[in-house]
């Protein structure tokens, strides 16, 4: 099952090419959009994913389909660890592709602790004051300006936020595969470090990078591919 990142959608980058791929394998593929898909006002709680992908986890499962692997995105591998850690007996394994890690850290790298800190104290004092479900501009850096709620951003990387992939990735004791590309600008290059360090109690951790691929491994969708179908196929029974 394959989740996309922020402001993304089921049929972006490399997820058509890789869906062809796995049906080709014989692997059922399905890509699905969470609540807050596209561009467009933020204003969901980050604990709304889990419903989001347990609804995808529960059409597989009508379908016949016992074995499951979630994919994520970016943002989209907080959403899958967030998951895997409920320990869904059908869950079988996940893949990490582009984690940006902490999204609070991730703020911190982007702008420095003081204006990453100062947009979470506002969304807590529009909180204090009723006003969790208005709106508030975000500065996201490389990635413009957007429209979030308190709701939605506290929730993400606010205190106590259940989006911590270092947290969640600890709790999952089925195989997970993190990959990173090395020409990927967008996070902190020792990311997929990060993650399999947090995930030390599991021995079935592993992580591959990509020289030249970038947050969205465009041009290295086969590549991409490769990896990741034959993990799968090495770790998840037939």
């Amino acid at each position: 099952m394959l989740v996309h990142g922020y402001a993304g959608h089921f049929y972006e980058a490399y997820f058509p090419r890789l869906a062809q791929a796995a049906a080709e394998q014989g692997i059922t593929t399905l890509a699905l959009n969470m609540r807050d898909h596209d561009t467009g006002p933020k204003m969901s709680d980050f604990a709304d994913n889990h419903t989001d992908v347990a609804t995808g986890v529960a059409y597989l499962r009508s379908l016949g389909v016992r074995k499951i692997v979630l994919l994520g995105q970016s943002i989209g591998t907080n959403r899958v660890l967030y998951q895997a850690a409920s320990a869904d007996p059908s869950i079988a394994a996940t893949v990490l592709v582009s984690g940006p890690g902490n999204l609070f850290q991730w703020n911190v790298w982007q702008f420095g602790r003081e204006k990453a800190q100062a947009s979470v104290d506002e969304a807590l004092r529009m909180r204090a004051a009723g006003h969790d479900r208005d709106l508030m501009l975000i500065d996201l850096g490389p990635l413009g300006k957007a429209l979030y709620t308190p709701r939605y951003l506290l929730s993400m990387r606010g205190p106590g936020a259940r989006s911590d992939p270092y947290q969640n990735i600890s709790k999952v004791k089925d195989p997970v595969l993190i990959l990173q590309g090395k020409a990927d600008k967008l996070i902190e290059p020792d990311i997929a470090e990060r993650l399999r360090k947090a995930a030390a109690g599991n021995p079935k951790v592993a992580v591959v990078y990509l020289e030249d691929a970038d947050h969205g491994f465009s041009q290295q969708e086969p590549a991409l591919a490769e990896r990741v179908l034959s993990w799968i196929k090495s770790v998840v029974p037939q």
